[in-house]
């Protein structure tokens, strides 16, 4: 879930929430939210920094926190009547509570129709220190009739690393609150 809110006409502030479970197990596996702010440069291409605190599952079912600053830009590269094609760039630092602490960048393109219900597809290339670190190639829909509430539904898969972890996939919904700003909810935040 995240709501938007106007700050001033080009700035915009994001609260973030996001809970991810795991098949075959009851409870949390992730859970992580926080302040994102979205600052319009102009039409059509954006700067973004953020902050999450994080609650995650380790191997051992405790749950450790850790804390995620990032920052970067979205911009349109095509715009069409029925679509659009988004490109972004994002650099992430991890401070992990257990573990070493890291940075990792990651790169996503995504088409999006523009409909009231639109699906929409998307592959994101993640790096860090050693090199390509996964992919995440996603599709969903999402469904907005116009009012300042839009629901996604989407799966993605992503091969990863050796060592980072093994193949996963994921199906997502998603609530997005608009309150006096045109932003589209993000799923992948």
């Amino acid at each position: 879930m995240d709501g938007s809110i106007g700050l001033t006409p080009k700035l915009d502030l994001v609260i973030h929430t996001r809970i991810r479970t795991q098949p075959g197990r009851l409870g949390f596996y992730q859970i992580r939210g926080g302040p994102i702010l979205e600052y319009t440069v102009r039409r059509g291409w954006k700067l973004i920094a953020g902050y999450y605190y994080t609650q995650q599952e380790n191997s051992a079912e405790d749950f450790i926190g850790g804390h995620r600053g990032f920052a970067g830009s979205e911009g349109t590269v095509w715009n069409a009547k029925t679509a659009r094609l988004d490109l972004r760039a994002l650099a992430e630092r991890f401070e992990l509570a257990q573990g070493s602490d890291f940075t990792r960048y990651r790169v996503r393109l995504r088409i999006s129709g523009r409909r009231a219900i639109a699906p929409h597809a998307a592959v994101e290339n993640f790096l860090d220190a050693h090199g390509w670190r996964s992919t995440r190639y996603s599709a969903g829909i999402r469904a907005g009739n116009g009012s300042r509430l839009s629901l996604d539904f989407g799966y993605f898969v992503e091969p990863r690393r050796a060592n980072v972890g093994a193949l996963r996939h994921m199906w997502m919904t998603g609530l997005h609150w608009n309150f006096r700003t045109g932003r589209r909810g993000d799923p992948d935040l």
